[in-house]
């Protein structure tokens, strides 16, 4: 077991602050895991890795080439959809592996996450590559479920292209610590990108998130959006970057990071960052953390409410918003686990 430093910011800020970068305690895992597609027609075992990859730690990646590698290549004009589940083993567990995706010119990919982790000291590594190609388009949903002590590094680097669209969501509720590190590149004119993220941190379950996206392209689109809440002494990193590259005029960005925090001895950093070299865009930053309302509370107890009750209806009025953008077979699993976690603290 090493020290690795993960999610460092692009710009960075005075070191005494130390929020640079965070600092885990890293261990390979045993590749000790099934990997159960719903369609095996476009996958194939085995892919190459470009040598630019964004990470979130040299470490990281170089686990990931580890383990499992597949390349998944959706053919030009063909729309499907693609299951992915992680199931790691009860008795030993864990998983290393990488995914390069390629949607081809005006091809379409509905892609669903799920990594079910058992209530033990397990490690998860997973890298994806995404090529979106000219008016191509996938929508990727995620999930994580269990409240082990599991940890979950997973990193993703997505090239768009042309009218391309990439949107990406997840829910963020498994695991003792997870760590998410997502760069995107906006490379043709119109392009858009979407990173939207839910969680629920209970006990000492630690969130360390990280989002940049670069717009290069003319008019293209970026949003990122995360909400949930904090319990007990859980804690809560978000890094997120939109950087406007000079040439990418008439380019719109947004960026959101809203926490409620329900125990005092929950901790929450928020970094929203900007970066600008051309005149002619549009970026939008914004961070929200602290307590419940207590006006809000109050109205919804005098309407025949508890106080735990009106927490969970005021958690999920806003989280609500993210989870319906989200694959429908996953919504109600979501809101489930979220009422569990908040009823059970």
């Amino acid at each position: 077991m090493k020290e690795i430093r993960v999610n460092r910011l692009p710009l960075l800020t005075y070191r005494y602050l130390r929020t640079n970068d965070t600092t885990f305690a890293f261990e390979a895992p045993e590749d000790h895991s099934d990997i159960i597609f719903s369609d095996m027609t476009y996958v194939k075992e085995g892919c190459t890795w470009p040598a630019d990859y964004n990470s979130m730690a040299p470490e990281v990646t170089e686990v990931s080439s580890k383990g499992k590698k597949y390349f998944i290549e959706i053919p030009e004009g063909v729309e499907t959809s693609l299951i992915v589940s992680i199931v790691p083993h009860n008795d030993i567990g864990g998983f290393a592996g990488q995914f390069r995706f390629r949607i081809n010119k005006k091809a379409k990919l509905h892609l669903v996450w799920r990594c079910e982790l058992p209530n033990r000291d397990i490690t998860v590594v997973m890298s994806t590559y995404y090529e979106v190609m000219e008016g191509a388009s996938v929508s990727s949903s995620s999930m994580e479920t269990g409240l082990g002590i599991a940890s979950v590094y997973d990193e993703r680097h997505v090239v768009v292209d042309t009218d391309g669209k990439a949107d990406f969501s997840s829910a963020k509720l498994g695991g003792h610590r997870n760590v998410v590190h997502s760069y995107g590149k906006l490379a043709g004119d119109r392009a858009t990108m979407r990173e939207a993220a839910v969680y629920a941190a209970v006990g000492k379950q630690e969130l360390d998130l990280f989002y940049h996206i670069e717009h290069y392209g003319k008019d293209t689109d970026a949003k990122i959006d995360v909400k949930g809440a904090l319990l007990d002494e859980s804690k809560k990193v978000c890094r997120a970057t939109l950087n406007f590259i000079k040439g990418c005029s008439g380019s719109t960005g947004d960026e959101g990071d809203y926490a409620i925090q329900l125990d005092p001895k929950t901790k929450n950093i928020s970094l929203p960052l900007l970066l600008c070299t051309e005149d002619n865009v549009q970026g939008n930053h914004a961070s929200s953390a602290g307590q419940l309302d207590k006006n809000t509370v109050y109205f919804l107890m005098t309407r025949g409410f508890d106080l735990e009750e009106a927490r969970r209806i005021v958690v999920e009025s806003m989280i609500c918003p993210l989870v319906d953008m989200m694959d429908e077979s996953l919504r109600e699993e979501i809101i489930a686990a979220v009422r569990e976690k908040l009823s059970n603290r």
